[in-house]
């Protein structure tokens, strides 16, 4: 992983001895092993002293994130202050912070994990296989957009080049995850298993999305087991052609190291939410068994249980300029049967049930368990996203 690149600012007379009782007393903010301290292009500016702040001005550039850190001392925190609203009025980002504060550590990881994660995001590949699902009508976000503001490419694969029919067997490691399964449809669906492994080698893809009634009418199969296992194995695999999920599950598995759950938003009880959904990674599960698919009764699909408490919830939109995050609590509730066959019912604030009531992104959301509303809060900072539901407040 890069290392933090941090500048130390302090009057233009200032003498060697300021910086480096400095770099003494944030050692533990900034170990040896993940800092740089630099002159040129940083990505945190430390605020010690007051007259710093054209020093700042000659390390910043338009359209970039910076992290200013500054204490209540030597008028650190007024010459942070008088660079943050320079900022505000010029096109660049940035956050600022009191380093002596408690929760700094937290923030300073939430940085460094965004930053190197949308590094590693440039030049990766999605697949999408078939098209974008008729049905969503706001869940496709252009080719160009995702390559000029994420750098990833989209790369079109029709149906016909997916040996799904003729291609091989499953090997042991799908066959065993999914040995409860009707023994007369497993097969089917481990074939395109390996029908879609052998597109992300040939393609080099680091993630797929499929349009999958066109194989569930060309072949009365379904993909959600081999996007389940896809998922486990650490390719983010989405459904129907969904582009807007896939771009949010790259970006969740690059920044928390989690592949989300793509659910439907199924129905809204009071403050809860009813998700629902056939795919969804095996690995994100308490237990499972295999079931048809709720929509058409063909081929398999997981119903499966996810773990109870907390959960981060977010959404991109299309034009990958805004981003829903919000925080809630799942709770175990009774089976329904006019649900998708994995379900999951979650408590939000008001607030939050306000945006899925009136200000929705889209009907698919990503559901993750833990709390990572800082983390995706930071990212949406970084990328110049407008932030909807519960964001944190640094």
């Amino acid at each position: 992983m890069e290392k933090l690149k941090v500048k130390l600012l302090a009057f233009p007379a200032a003498g060697e001895e300021v910086f480096a009782k400095a770099k003494e007393e944030l050692k533990h903010l900034f170990p040896a092993n993940r800092v740089a301290y630099v002159d040129q292009d940083p990505s945190i500016l430390v605020f010690l002293t007051g007259g710093s702040e054209r020093k700042a001005l000659e390390s910043v550039r338009k359209f970039h994130l910076y992290l200013l850190l500054a204490s209540g001392s030597n008028n650190a925190w007024a010459a942070a202050t008088e660079v943050k609203a320079w900022m505000n009025e010029n096109q660049v980002t940035g956050i600022l912070a009191d380093h002596t504060k408690p929760e700094i550590s937290r923030l300073i990881e939430d940085f460094h994990q965004v930053k190197n994660g949308l590094k590693r995001l440039e030049g990766q590949r999605f697949g999408l296989i078939g098209d974008v699902s008729e049905w969503l009508v706001n869940s496709a976000v252009s080719p160009f957009i995702s390559k000029t503001k994420l750098a990833i490419e989209q790369v079109d694969i029709p149906w016909s080049e997916v040996d799904v029919k003729g291609g091989k067997n499953a090997g042991e490691d799908f066959t065993n995850l999914f040995r409860e399964s009707d023994p007369e449809r497993l097969p089917d669906a481990g074939r395109v298993y390996e029908a879609l492994s052998e597109v992300v080698r040939q393609h080099n893809l680091q993630a797929l999305t499929v349009e999958c009634f066109s194989l569930v009418n060309s072949c009365n199969t379904t993909a959600c087991l081999a996007l389940s296992k896809l998922s486990r194995d650490g390719i983010p695999a989405g459904c129907e052609g969904d582009t807007c999920s896939m771009i949010g599950m790259m970006l969740a598995k690059e920044f928390t190291g989690i592949i989300p759950w793509i659910a439907n938003v199924a129905q809204l009880k009071e403050n809860k939410v009813v998700f629902a959904h056939c795919t969804v990674p095996g690995n994100l599960l308490t237990d499972f068994k295999v079931d048809s698919h709720f929509e058409t009764g063909k081929g398999l699909a997981i119903r499966g249980s996810l773990q109870s408490g907390e959960i981060t919830v977010i959404r991109v939109d299309h034009t990958l300029g805004k981003m829903f995050i919000a925080l809630g609590k799942a709770e175990d509730a009774p089976y329904s049967e006019g649900f998708c066959r994995t379900q999951m019912h979650a408590e939000f604030s008001r607030n939050n049930m306000d945006y899925f009531v009136n200000h929705p992104l889209g009907n698919h959301h990503l559901v993750m368990p833990g709390n990572w509303v800082s983390r995706f809060t930071m990212a949406a900072k970084m990328l110049r996203m407008e932030i909807l539901g519960e964001a944190e407040i640094y």
